[in-house]
Formats: structure tokens, C-alpha cells, sequence
């Protein structure tokens, strides 16, 4: 099979998506600090956030953060007619100034600002991008009148048209730096003569909003030419040396004189020219720029090894400037620990440890993953099990995928009943999503933080079947050359109706059925002959993803990479797992096309992130506090796309999204081609008000969780792949499966 997928912006700017990588961690102190200890014997300084008020008004958007030539923060902005705005930051206040003369310069031309820097006379430099992609660049160097550059560089087309300018600097002599995208290289105009004066090859830039290019306070000017190197040169084009930095999509530098500073999700890492160790001065795991909805758009240093940090969160459509200083009366390390398990990551947890921490600067969380997204085996519960029993196991636990049948069975999970009485006293929850996920005899141990749901859409008679495995079977049975779920992945067969007849299949004592199970396997190969999964063996898929979340491993049990066959075959049926509004735009596109209404799946949503607490733990106060918080509104309505909210009122706010700037510039485009099947293109914007509201009203109708333990779902994965492939017949299969799985439950 060969398949192009592509999901992205439509921005102005946004060419090509971003990747993430990570640097390496290292500890360290603060440059020209020392930690003191104190009396009783604590450590005391670290780096500390604080919150700098944002000075914007109605209507403006933020262009870049720079620094003014008194060591101050500068803040540029732009308005919808073109005005642009200078905010000095002094003594604690803003200042704002008008830049005037750009509206002469310009004369009425539609262009959009990219970025305003300063020299240290005061020379305002300001590079734009008008509709036809071709950069301006215009200086003012009394802030009064200005001038266009007539730079000749910037008209040459090229392969692919005029060059795209997506970094500039200006280097101690006055000369202009400026990164080509296209050509991946850094070409450095004469300040004078407006000419080419040397031209250097960089790294191919991951989007269109990564820096390649730093400026220094002494006029050097850092250059990204090989991965994880930087280069740095003086003014007269003379190589200085090299930095070591691993730099990401939304990584910057800034330098105080004295070293070179990047700001990752790592923290602020100090690095030295020629020197290969680094050193971390703030762990960014008590920082904001861990927070996955924040994207670093600008980073400087301050006047005394102080740093200013300014986040977008593009899902809002807001910003926020972060001051980081160094207190040297604040403890090095908060004095508590509290500990967070999840067999993976979680979104919407680790963003709200930020929170919680500032909110609780005596307590540092942390939060352990197994490091496997899948292939859990039963010496990693068994060791998961034996730490929680001894005490020493995590105080807060996301029950995703573990047994948590056999943990309150076994008395392993604090008792929540109380704490869900609380929360549902103050604020309006999905009560069947917050109480159904982990709970026994009226007792609840568990509560997800988010959930998904998944629609089926489709031929009615289709979907009709899919109730229990007796109808599917018969209609498999009475359509034999019908192909049910169109164009589908093993995988996906497989795992999809073992969610949905998994508790006919495993009954109530944990027996498994071999003859039910003997059924489903036959069922499976039935529906795996017409639904033509050998596409899928040699993918040779390319996908690119802009802004859309990937799914957790649970969710992709009802997600089917040929789902949108549905429109060669209209007599099949298609599940999507919707974990966020965006996730609805591809299968909404879709349903609108063929007339189709979506339905919920056998009354199933998906618990994302079921969070309880160690029966064992000696912190559960603060563990309580840790979960009470993870169900504010606060968390509950941060703009995540890793699930929908449990909190109604949050949930019920979703709708307004369509209207927001997001919604506006977001767009899907997925297409692919099978050979024998008619070529699919699909494109789609974010889905109506109305589709919105509808979902939210189908998200108040359902209360069976979709969930698997993980080691009964490898065991039955390994079994039915043979099965599906003909390496064993489906009786086989049932019969290793009841073996290992009863086994394994019996423990």
C-alpha cells in the first residue's frame, strides 16, 4: 500500500511542521552563585518563576521579545491595520511607544511582521512578509522616519520561489544575518553596500518558527551549521569557536557577555564556547517550559544572571513572559516528594505537576513511566506489585493498562469514595466517566482525569451487527463477500472486537470462555479475508503531523489506518476514538460527504489517565491534594487535546473553539491510494458548532469504560496474530490464550 497523510496549519509562517528532540540533563548551580545551607542544615538557592503581567491590548499580537540597549526587555506587537508597538520593560511597569514611521514605509501594503530588532544606537530594524512570500526589510535608525532596504537577495527566485527569510540577526557591526530556508544557509548582507558579504551552510530548519540564528551582547552572532553545533562568529565573518547545544523547534539562546544560555523542556542549560559538558542551572521540570502548551517564541537574559521567557500557547492564542531569578533563600530542593507512576506518559498529568508545584513549592513531583508503550510482561507488574505492597512503590498511580481489578482485590488502592463526593459537591462532573473507570461495590479507587469517545458511523444494518458477537457472526455469516469494516489492519481487527466482546469472551471470575474466544478468532479471520489487511504489511506511508495529537496506545483500538475507505465502500462501517475537537475534522468530513451520522460504540468511552492513590503511601494528604487538583477547572480546562474534560463546564466550553483564530487556520488534508481501490483525498476544517454540541450531548450518555490489562492484552495479541496470519487455527489460538491468561490471573 502506499499512503500520504498530511495534517497541518494553515499559517502565514508555518512551512514545514515541527520535530521534538531533547538535550541531555546535567545538574549544576547557578552561574556566580553559591548555595548557602542554612541552620537546620538545607540547601538553599535555586532559579524561580515569576509571572511578568502582559501589556497588550485589545487586538494585538506579539511579533518577538528583544532586549533593549539598557539590558531591558522589549516586547514588539502589531495590530490588524499595521501598527506596530514598542513595550519597554522598566522598574516593574511598561512602556509603550508607537513605531510610526513603518506606516510610510510600507504606504498601505498588506504585510505581516515577523520580527523587530534593536541595535545598540537604537536602530529599529523590522523584517515583514507581504502575500507573495517575498521578505521586506525596513530601518529606522531615529525612530521617526524610515527606509526600505533595497536588498537584492530577497527578489531572486529560486527552486522554489523567492528565498524564505524565517531568522535575522544583526551582528556588532551592524551587517545583517538572515536564514534561508529553502537553501538551508545563512547569508550575511553588508550593512552599506546591501550586497551578499558571505554566505555559510546551516541546518535544514524543522519549521518555519526555528531559530537558527542567536545574537550576543558583544555583537557575535551563533550560527546553527551542523546538528547540535553552533558556530559562533565575530563581526568581521572570523570563526570564534563552537557550541554543543541539541536545539528543538521551540529551543533559544540568548547570552549575557559571559556565556551562552538555552531554554528547552530540560531548563536553562548554560554551554561554553569549545567546551563540550553543559549545565543545567533550572531543572524545566519546575519550570513553564516544560508545559507542553507552551511554545518558547523568545528568551533573553536580564541585568544580573536573571533571564525573561516568553511562552505562546497556540491553542489560546495567548502569550505569557516568564521572569526566571535566582532566590537564594528558597530551599535548592523543594522537601517533599511526591511520586507519580504510569505505565506512559500523560499529557494533561505532567503539565498539571507544573501547576500543583507552583502552587506547592515545598513539594517536588515526579513522575516515572515505564519507558514501554506497550509489551508490558508479568515480571513488570510483579515488580510494580511487590514495591507497592513493601511501601516503596509511586504515591499516586495512572492505572491505564495495570490490573486494577487485582489491586483492589488485593487492598492496594486508597478508598476515593469521599474525595469523588467532594468534587461532585462543588462542581458539575460526567458522573458515570468519573465513577465508573476503577470502582467496586459502590466504592471508588479510581477516577480518570480525561476521557475519549469513539463513534461508529456507517451502513445501519452494518453497524447494527456489531452489538454482540452472536449478530456479528450472523451477519458475517449471511454477507460473506461483504467487506464489514471496509479496508482495515489486522491490528486493527484484532484489537477492535476484543474491546468490544472482551467481557463475553472474559467473564466476571476472570475465566476465560475458549469457546466464545474460539468464535471471535473464527469471526476475525471471516471479516480479515474480504477486508484485504495484506495492504498494510509493506506501508510505505509518509505522514507529516501539524498541530493534531498522536493517539495513546488504548485509543488506537478503535482507530483504523484505512478508515476512510468508508467512501469506496459505503457498505462497511468506521470507528475514530475523539479525543479532542480536532480529532473530529478527517471522520465529520468524511460523514458529511456520504450523509452519515456518527453513534456511540456499545455505550463505551475511553478513561484517559485513571489516577488513584497507593493504599501504602505516607504522603496521601498531599497525594489527595495532588488528585483534587487534577480535577479543577484549572487542569481540566488547560487546551490539551490528550482527552476531553471530565468537568462539564469545561467540557461544554469545547464548542466555542470553532470560533477561535485556531480553529480558523487549522486544516487536514489526508489522502491515499491502494492499488485496486479508487484514490481518497480528503479535506477538512475543524467541525461545525452544531457537530460540536452533538458530541458533547453524546458524551453524557455513556458509562461503560473501554480498559485492558495489559499483560491479558499482550498474551491475546501474540495468540491472534498467529491465528490471523495462519500460522495456528483459531482453536489453538483460544486454547494458549485461556491457558496464559488464567494462569496469569490466578497469581
Amino acid at each position: 500500500m502506499k499512503m500520504r497523510r498530511l495534517e497541518g496549519l494553515r499559517r502565514f509562517t508555518a512551512i514545514i511542521s515541527a520535530a521534538a528532540m531533547v538535550i541531555g540533563l546535567l545538574t549544576g548551580c547557578s552561574q556566580g552563585k553559591e548555595d548557602k545551607g542554612s541552620g537546620d542544615g538545607t540547601v538553599k538557592g535555586r532559579y524561580v518563576e515569576e509571572n511578568v503581567e502582559m501589556p497588550l491590548q485589545e487586538g494585538e499580537v506579539i511579533t518577538n521579545l528583544e532586549k533593549s540597549g539598557e539590558g531591558n526587555p522589549v516586547l514588539y506587537s502589531q495590530t490588524e491595520s499595521m501598527q506596530v508597538y514598542r513595550y519597554e520593560y522598566k522598574d516593574g511597569q511598561w512602556e509603550r511607544t508607537s513605531l510610526d514611521w513603518t506606516a510610510g514605509v510600507f504606504d498601505g501594503q498588506a504585510v505581516y511582521i515577523q520580527e523587530v530588532r534593536e541595535t545598540g544606537d537604537g536602530t529599529q530594524v523590522l523584517r515583514a512578509i507581504d502575500e507573495d512570500m517575498l521578505t521586506h526589510i525596513v530601518r529606522s535608525s531615529d525612530g521617526k522616519t524610515g527606509e526600505k532596504l533595497a536588498i537584492a537577495y530577497l527578489e531572486q527566485p529560486g527552486e522554489y520561489g523567492v528565498p524564505a527569510i524565517t531568522d535575522m540577526q544583526i551582528d556588532g557591526g551592524g551587517n545583517y544575518w538572515m536564514y534561508d530556508l529553502y537553501q538551508a544557509k545563512i547569508v550575511v548582507i553588508d550593512r552599506d553596500t546591501l550586497e551578499v558579504a558571505h554566505e555559510i551552510n546551516g541546518v535544514q530548519a524543522l519549521s518555519s518558527m526555528q531559530k537558527m540564528l542567536f545574537g550576543a551582547e558583544n555583537g557575535d552572532i551563533a550560527v546553527n551549521t551542523e546538528e547540535g553545533i553552533f558556530t559562533v562568529y565575530a563581526s568581521g565573518l572570523t570563526e570564534k569557536g563552537t557550541l554543543k547545544a541539541e536545539q528543538t523547534d521551540s529551543g533559544q539562546m540568548c547570552n549575557d557577555d559571559d556565556s551562552w544560555y538555552l531554554i528547552s523542556g530540560t531548563g536553562i542549560t548554560r554551554i561554553t564556547e569549545g567546551n563540550e559538558t553543559s549545565e543545567v542551572i533550572m531543572d524545566g521540570s519546575m519550570g513553564a517550559m516544560s508545559s507542553s502548551t507552551n511554545y518558547t517564541a523568545g528568551f533573553i537574559s536580564g541585568q544580573d544572571h536573571d533571564f525573561y521567557a516568553l511562552y505562546q500557547q497556540a491553542k489560546a492564542a495567548t502569550y505569557s513572559l516568564v521572569h526566571y531569578v535566582y532566590d537564594a533563600d528558597v530551599p535548592a530542593a523543594p522537601e517533599h516528594t511526591l511520586r507519580v507512576f504510569g505505565l506512559s506518559e500523560n499529557q494533561t498529568v505532567q503539565d498539571a505537576i507544573l501547576g500543583f508545584q507552583k502552587a506547592h513549592p515545598d513539594v517536588k513531583v515526579e513522575f516515572q513511566t515505564s519507558g514501554k508503550e506497550e509489551g508490558i510482561t508479568k515480571d513488570d507488574i510483579r515488580t510494580l506489585n511487590t514495591e507497592l505492597l513493601s511501601g516503596n512503590g509511586a504515591d499516586v498511580l495512572l492505572m491505564d493498562g495495570l490490573p486494577t481489578d487485582a489491586y483492589i482485590e488485593k487492598g492496594m488502592l486508597a478508598d476515593l469514595t469521599k474525595l469523588a463526593d467532594g468534587l461532585t459537591a462543588e462542581e458539575a462532573y460526567l458522573e458515570p466517566v468519573l465513577r465508573n473507570a476503577a470502582q467496586k461495590e459502590g466504592k471508588i479507587y479510581g477516577m480518570p482525569v480525561k476521557f475519549s469517545i469513539p463513534i461508529i458511523y456507517g451502513d445501519e444494518q452494518a453497524k447494527a451487527a456489531f452489538t454482540s458477537l452472536e449478530s456479528l457472526k450472523t451477519y458475517v455469516e449471511e454477507h460473506p463477500d461483504q467487506s464489514v469494516v471496509g479496508v482495515a489492519e489486522r491490528d486493527y481487527i484484532r484489537d477492535f472486537l476484543f474491546q468490544l466482546y472482551q467481557d463475553e469472551v472474559i467473564g466476571e471470575k476472570g475465566k476465560v470462555d475458549k469457546k466464545k474466544l474460539t468464535e471471535l478468532l473464527e469471526v476475525e479471520l471471516r471479516i480479515a479475508e474480504n477486508a484485504r489487511p495484506e495492504a498494510f504489511d509493506d506501508n510505505e506511508s509518509n505522514e507529516l503531523g501539524m498541530g493534531v495529537t498522536s493517539k495513546i496506545f488504548h485509543q488506537g483500538i478503535f482507530s483504523n489506518a484505512g478508515s476512510a475507505a468508508i467512501l469506496n465502500h459505503p457498505d462497511s462501517i468506521s470507528t475514530d476514538p475523539i479525543s479532542s475537537v480536532p480529532d473530529m475534522m478527517i471522520p465529520y468530513e468524511i460523514m458529511r460527504q456520504m450523509k452519515l451520522s456518527p453513534d456511540t460504540l456499545n455505550d463505551f468511552y475511553i478513561p484517559e489517565g485513571i489516577v488513584g492513590i497507593n493504599q501504602n503511601s505516607d504522603q496521601k494528604e498531599t497525594a489527595e491534594e495532588f488528585v483534587k487538583y487534577l480535577f479543577s477547572p484549572e487542569v481540566q480546562g488547560k487546551p490539551l487535546d490528550d482527552g476531553l474534560p471530565v468537568l462539564e463546564a469545561e467540557l461544554d466550553r469545547l464548542k466555542e473553539e470553532v470560533d477561535s483564530e485556531y480553529a480558523q487556520s487549522l486544516g487536514v488534508s489526508s489522502s491515499w491510494s491502494i492499488e485496486g481501490e479508487a484514490e481518497i483525498s480528503v479535506d477538512a476544517g475543524y467541525p461545525t458548532r452544531e457537530e460540536v454540541e452533538d458530541l458533547i450531548d453524546k458524551c453524557h450518555t455513556v458509562g461503560r469504560p473501554a480498559m485492558q490489562d495489559c499483560v491479558v492484552w499482550n498474551i491475546y495479541q501474540t495468540e491472534a496474530d498467529a491465528c490471523l496470519r495462519g500460522s495456528i487455527d483459531a482453536e489453538t489460538a483460544a486454547k494458549n490464550i485461556a491457558q496464559k491468561v488464567d494462569t496469569y490471573l490466578a497469581e
